[in-house]
């Protein structure tokens, strides 16, 4: 199976994504890197809903960019903006950092993206920045690190 997709061909949905890495763990490897990150995605979304928070919007698009996940965490009354890393390692004695990968122009980024968001229908009273690590390893297993409140609102400019 090519990594390219042909245009006639349909994209595949996270469900699609995560059953068939389900059914043959190899198919992780035919997966483009757009795919690879709709199948972190999927699974920290349903990491984050195991733990009671609940999704309000995935890939929330304005025109500060895009947040991955927007969650609401009713324990502390917080609207979270989660970006997803996810990055696939093919052997188990190496390790790889995904949240590297959220920088300071990130940072700056989710932040003007919080402020939109702020500015829609719904009430915002507070607001935290997660960040969700995913590490995707031979055999379709995968290891997530939730960084609960990873940077503050006013990160370095």
């Amino acid at each position: 199976m090519s990594k390219k997709h042909r245009k006639d061909e349909p994209r595949r949905t996270p469900d699609d994504i995560v059953r068939a890495c389900m059914e043959d763990p190899e198919f992780l490897d035919a997966l483009d890197a757009k795919e690879v990150g709709i199948l972190g995605e999927a699974l920290a979304r349903t990491y984050l809903e195991n733990r009671g928070l609940d999704t309000l919007e995935q890939g929330y698009r304005c025109s500060e960019g895009e947040a991955d996940l927007i969650m609401f965490d009713e324990g502390t009354d917080e609207v979270v903006l989660v970006e997803v890393k996810t990055r696939r390692c093919y052997s188990d004695r190496v390790s790889v950092f995904p949240e590297i990968a959220v920088d300071e122009r990130k940072r700056c980024r989710y932040a003007r993206i919080a402020a939109r968001y702020v500015l829609d229908p719904f009430p915002v009273f507070s607001i935290r920045f997660d960040v969700i690590a995913v590490t995707l390893r031979p055999g379709f297993s995968a290891s997530v690190e939730h960084l609960c409140g990873a940077y503050e609102w006013d990160s370095e400019r």
